[in-house]
């Protein structure tokens, strides 16, 4: 049979502080920034008839192997979700922050949930991703949304080497609303390879805060490797949410966003488009359910925000605040990324990567009732 290679990118802590320093075996020079006491479930889901064979290979910051585990078989179209801290393996997983690599005899879809605890220190939130197939690894990254302090919003960039044996020296090139860029082919580090590096955006040079604190990212390697990545975000105030989303390695002339909130029930959500052209604007629409339409230009590599609530053309409310949309260039490619949240009171916040294709049939590995 053929193996299918998924890899992931996540935290997994054990009962362990994030803010201190780790006590572990392995050095974990990478940790996330949010704010919490984090911990992970790998959530697997078996899409063919016949059993999955899986192993799951955890590496630390400088792509050593930390243990590996194998769970039980799976059957045809059977899902497990393993909780990291609850795994009894030989060597043990110390706390920390890993890169993992999930390996099958047959094709199996992958999700990872993660959550803070809650205390004082660390508020309880919570955030999900896919993992990446490796066919869905590539050689640049396009990150549309990046935050810092941005109406409360901060962010970083966790970005795994799926090379088994060269080091990647990862470079980034920032730009705001308008375009202009804000920081060029910025050094960012080296990360290990199977290893992942943690990068904030507060940590770089050049890149505004606050009301200007909003810019896309396209990250690449002085070497040619492959790479997969997720972008974080959180707020700590007026209360604490965090989101994940993951990069995006090509785009599409078309894309679809399944839902968009003006005051719906009390969320909103934004929707980010970027151009990942590398030489062509991206010249399009973005056309709401209702037909309102929002027209843009973009050069290479910016993005553009729409937050739905400062559209005087869209309906809100309980009823007709939840929208569609869809988005067409006719030159240039693009990617895109929808936030939601409630501005007050719970906190929830969740983001998603915007599809540019439709299937007759979606397998989904974690639901939860």
């Amino acid at each position: 049979m053929n193996t299918v290679r998924r890899v992931f990118v996540f935290t997994a802590f054990l009962a362990m502080a994030l803010l201190v320093s780790l006590v572990t075996s392995k050095p974990v020079a990478a940790k996330t920034n949010a704010p919490g006491v984090w911990s992970s479930s790998i959530n697997l889901q078996n899409v063919t008839t016949s059993p999955a064979t899986v192993v799951i290979t955890f590496y630390d910051a400088s792509g050593n192997v930390v243990t590996t585990y194998s769970p039980s078989t799976l059957a045809g179209g059977e899902a497990l979700s393993i909780f990291v801290p609850a795994i009894t393996t030989s060597p043990s997983l110390p706390s920390g922050q890993y890169s993992v690599v999930v390996s099958s005899d047959v094709q199996i879809l992958a999700s990872v949930n993660t959550a803070s605890t809650s205390s004082t220190s660390a508020p309880w939130t919570a955030f999900a991703y896919d993992g990446f197939d490796s066919s869905q690894a590539g050689a640049t990254l396009y990150f549309p949304g990046n935050y810092n302090n941005y109406f409360n919003f901060f962010s970083e960039l966790v970005i795994q080497n799926t090379d088994a044996s060269t080091t990647a020296t990862l470079r980034g090139t920032f730009r705001n609303q308008s375009g202009t860029v804000l920081a060029s082919n910025v050094n960012l580090g080296t990360v290990a390879p199977n290893a992942s590096r943690t990068i904030a955006m507060s940590s770089i040079s050049g890149l505004p805060s606050g009301s200007s604190g909003i810019f896309s990212a396209v990250i690449t390697t002085d070497e040619t490797v492959n790479l997969v990545g997720v972008a974080n975000i959180w707020r700590t105030t007026p209360t604490a949410g965090t989101a994940s989303y993951s990069g995006f390695t090509g785009g599409s002339t078309q894309l679809f966003a399944p839902s968009l909130l003006n005051n719906y029930f009390g969320f909103n959500s934004a929707i980010t488009i970027q151009n990942v052209h590398a030489s062509q604007n991206a010249v399009g629409t973005l056309t709401y359910s209702n037909g309102t339409v929002e027209n843009f230009n973009l050069v290479p590599g910016a993005a553009i925000d729409y937050f739905q609530p400062n559209n005087a053309n869209l309906p809100s409310g309980n009823t007709n605040g939840l929208l569609a949309a869809e988005v067409n260039v006719t030159s240039g490619s693009v990617v895109g990324l929808v936030s939601q949240s409630v501005p007050s009171g719970s906190g929830s916040f969740a983001s998603y990567n915007v599809p540019g294709s439709a299937s007759a049939t979606v397998s989904i590995p974690s639901i939860l009732s």
